[in-house]
């Protein structure tokens, strides 16, 4: 964004002028790789350091930029290469007495002329693997309450409200603020429905809104290996969900699968062949598309430890998956191994990994020689890691302790490996 915007990437080629400032999930997780690139990086909820930022800019804006980077790090939760102490702490979670919203609704958009409005941030799983539920605590839901403030609010009506959270259904109120938009007269989407969430009554809801395609995500076939990525969530739970929501009238299903994950062996394969044939009959004839990606350990989480497969494993993994899916007489849509490869090393990667990147986007080197040459460790993601391992974000204090980190990703390996052939 910023090469095409003409605007030098790295910090000190700058000057402060444009002051370039960072912040959301990935971010937050591991800032190392911008270190180089970001004047000031916002760690944690935007909510505990926008109003600090805004009023830095605002008093000193205009003024010299050493003076404004020194005010900034002085705003809990914002680090500042050069002038922030150590020991940067996430901001405090934001107690979201106003909802974050589309500011713009606009048919040119990715979706088009909807207004999308932050329902649940969080979510009350435990996934081993997500950045959500180890960044974002505790779960916060928007009540019933606060969408009747919001459509009281709108400068102008809008025809469709999209529900965005990880876990949309889990919301208390997800029935009595659904039934309210609809009886507006304004159509609603949603961003993730989780199985576990869909009684009769929500199920039934779904289908009376027009819902044609629901996405769930199991993660894997396999119970065991499910449960020990901490998605503790029954076979039954899903097939009880699908046919709710068959019955409800959606004729499209999505099946969203991880591959390369702790403890995955020939008889998880045979389980996940097992989960959607049977899947597959609760659904009758319903439509049924399966999308497959290489777990990638993200930061802040128990698989931060873990040593993700090489990519030939991977590929190997991957057409093993897509050969039982066929058999099964299903298609897979499968994220490029390569690129889940050099997603983790973005998300595990020191500050070298953003000096490689502005070698490989600014300077045209190509990728490789790029990593070479800023001296990044392209085998960390894959090396075996223990509680002494140092990472790139260990200067910075976390909603969750290292220790309990490791314990868990200790207890993902025994609870993978039980029962395993």
């Amino acid at each position: 964004m910023l090469h095409g915007a003409g605007v030098h990437a790295l910090r000190e080629k700058r000057g402060g002028r444009p002051l370039v400032i960072a912040g959301g999930p990935a971010v937050s997780a591991n800032p190392a790789p911008l270190a180089a690139i970001a004047d000031a990086i916002s760690i944690g909820e935007g909510e505990g350091t926008l109003d600090g930022i805004i009023q830095v800019i605002e008093g000193e804006g205009a003024g010299e930029p050493r003076a404004v980077l020194e005010s900034l790090a002085r705003i809990p939760g914002m680090l500042v290469p050069g002038y922030s102490r150590a020991g940067v702490s996430f901001s405090e979670p934001a107690a979201l007495t106003r909802f974050p919203r589309s500011a713009v609704v606009t048919s040119e958009s990715a979706f088009p002329d909807t207004l999308l409005v932050e329902s649940g941030r969080g979510c009350p799983g435990a996934c081993a693997f997500c950045l959500a539920t180890s960044l974002y605590r505790p779960f916060r839901f928007m009540p019933l309450a606060a969408f009747e403030g919001l459509l009281r609010e709108l400068p102008a009506p809008v025809a469709r409200i999209g529900l965005v959270s990880t876990a949309v259904a889990a919301n208390p109120d997800f029935v009595p603020i659904v039934k309210l938009l609809v009886s507006k007269g304004i159509a609603v989407s949603f961003s993730s429905l989780r199985a576990e969430d869909l009684d009769d009554e929500k199920a039934r809801l779904v289908g009376e809104i027009g819902t044609a395609s629901v996405s769930l995500a199991p993660e894997s076939g396999s119970e065991r290996l499910r449960y020990a990525l901490g998605k503790k969530v029954a076979d039954e739970v899903y097939f009880n969900a699908a046919a709710r929501l068959r019955a409800a009238g959606v004729s499209h299903f999505t099946l969203y699968l991880l591959f390369g994950v702790p403890g995955e062996d020939e008889a998880a394969l045979l389980d996940t062949r097992v989960f959607l044939e049977r899947f597959r009959e609760v659904i009758g004839g319903r439509h049924l598309s399966v999308h497959a990606n290489p777990l990638v350990p993200k930061a802040w989480t128990p698989l931060q430890f873990f040593a993700m497969e090489d990519e030939r494993e991977l590929v190997r993994r991957q057409h093993e998956l897509e050969k039982t899916l066929r058999k099964l007489g299903l298609g897979v849509q499968i994220k490029s191994v390569r690129s889940a490869v050099r997603q983790a090393l973005f998300s595990t990667g020191d500050e070298g990994l953003g000096l490689a990147i502005v070698h490989h986007v600014e300077g045209g080197l190509p990728w490789k020689k790029a990593l070479k040459i800023a001296g990044v460790n392209e085998r960390f993601p894959h090396e075996k890691k223990g509680p002494e391992t140092p990472f790139p974000w260990d200067g910075i204090s976390g909603p969750v302790r290292r220790g309990t980190l490791y314990k868990r990703f200790e207890a993902i390996e025994r609870g993978s490996a039980a029962g395993a052939s």
